[in-house]
């Protein structure tokens, strides 16, 4: 059997046939999670687990299935449960189902996400919503750092055990690579703000290069070729700038003439294809969860493009938060921004913010879709395996460098440095982000009108 043969065969082992009986269904299911489902990814597998698999359920899959389903989907880019979501509806009734679960899915934090970005953007210069994000910002700061620490103590478990502690009530298993690619994520990403995908790139191959050192030697041609070809395209990239100052004037003269230069030049000065084409990319690559985006949009929206401020940014995670559905819907506030600046209106705002939606979860789709048996083979590869251990610990790196940078806006006096640490305190103690979020701005705003 040719492998085009077996890929397909794979695919219709997975993929379930439609109906309108299972598509109205599968509407219903995820519109109701969609709206109850706060707590996050957790919250929003348990639901499916218990709902969709085994006895006593609408029996979509069994166990393994899911399981595996729930794997893949921990394996590749984008916010899990979403994924989930998204192959649950597959699995059931094939690619309408998956479009219809990932839709009535997102729909309800859609709506919110939109209507407090309205909300904020019409009213966030009265002083009344300054006191409140004036709490809410470094209570952000501290869920993030909140959520780095549980998302590191998982990382850090997939090494190796060089030393193992106990703090509080938790079992620590420390690899001390993971530990360097984790603080060289930091500082790289507070200092140069190097591209998150580069460093997620760099620290696979040093986790192949130690764990499989034995692989590595076996096949050291075909590394080297790889590794060599890898190199000069980073570099090529990084200093591409320095390249074209390079060629000579006339040279350039006649690039920027030439009329696919300027029909190129105009496709990109157009803010929708910007806006649409960021948000593929960074869909395609926050791989760990919806956090990762931060590094993403901190160095292109924020530091690059100008589209926002860091606080605005920082706002805009706190609204995502605030939603029963995945903080990676951030991008939807990201592209009301946009459009609104441009064009002033906010109907067109609201396109922006569906623009945005629509390239950050559309890789989502297509890994399932499209992708979904190359990804459950390529799940049981050893070297894929070794090297997603070195890139989760780059990821958390990313995520804190980045929320270094964001800290410096939202801290602006020790109280708010104060909130910040409490709030990871509590949230690390399984306090609810939304809550957390809510009291912050209350604390803030009788802080702010009491002594600011």
């Amino acid at each position: 059997m040719s492998e085009t043969t077996e890929t397909a065969s794979s695919a219709g082992a997975y993929r379930g046939e439609p109906s309108r009986r299972k598509l109205l269904e599968i509407a219903r299911y995820y519109l109701f999670i969609g709206i109850v489902g706060f707590g996050g990814p957790l919250v929003h597998i348990a639901m499916m687990e218990a709902d969709l698999v085994g006895e006593n359920s609408r029996e979509w899959a069994d166990e393994s299935t899911f399981m595996e389903g729930l794997a893949i989907c921990n394996m590749l880019p984008g916010p899990a449960s979403t994924q989930l979501g998204i192959f649950m509806g597959w699995l059931y009734a094939g690619n309408l189902g998956a479009i219809v679960a990932g839709f009535f899915f997102m729909l309800p934090t859609f709506v919110i996400v939109v209507f407090f970005s309205w909300l904020y953007f019409a009213y966030q210069e009265l002083p009344s919503v300054v006191a409140l994000f004036y709490g809410i910002n470094p209570v952000v700061i501290g869920l993030i750092v909140g959520a780095s620490w549980s998302m590191a103590q998982s990382a850090f478990a997939e090494g190796r055990a060089d030393v193992e502690f106990q703090f509080g009530d938790e079992t620590w298993s420390i690899d001390y690579l993971l530990v360097g690619l984790l603080a060289a994520a930091v500082v790289v990403t507070a200092t140069i703000g190097m591209n998150p995908v580069v460093q997620f790139v760099v620290a696979g191959a040093i986790a192949v290069g130690i764990y499989r050192s034995g692989w590595v030697r076996q096949n050291w041609r075909r590394v080297s070729l790889w590794s060599i070809v890898g190199l000069l395209a980073g570099i090529t990239f990084a200093i591409r700038d320095r390249l074209f100052a390079l060629l000579g004037p006339a040279t350039r003269r006649i690039i920027e003439a030439s009329p696919l230069w300027g029909l190129l030049l105009a496709v990109w000065a157009n803010p929708w294809v910007q806006l649409f084409a960021f948000m593929i990319y960074t869909g395609s690559f926050i791989y760990g969860g919806g956090l990762v985006l931060i590094p993403f949009i901190e160095l292109y929206v924020v530091s690059e493009f100008g589209w926002m401020t860091g606080r605005e940014f920082v706002d805009g995670i706190a609204i995502g938060q605030l939603s029963p559905g995945p903080v990676v819907m951030t991008t939807a506030f990201v592209g009301y921004k946009l459009m609104l600046d441009t064009y002033g209106l906010v109907t067109i705002a609201v396109v922006g913010a569906l623009v945005a939606m629509i390239g950050a979860f559309g890789p989502s789709f297509a890994f399932i879709m499209g992708f979904f048996p190359y990804f459950a083979r390529v799940r049981e590869n050893d070297i894929v395996q070794s090297a997603l251990v070195g890139v989760n610990a780059a990821v958390v790196g990313a995520i804190l460098g980045a929320t270094v940078t964001l800290a410096m806006e939202s801290f602006v006096d020790p109280f708010t440095v104060f909130l910040a640490a409490v709030t990871c305190w509590l949230f690390v103690r399984g306090i609810h982000a939304a809550a957390l979020i809510l009291g912050g701005g209350g604390v803030g705003v009788a802080w702010f009108v009491l002594v600011v």
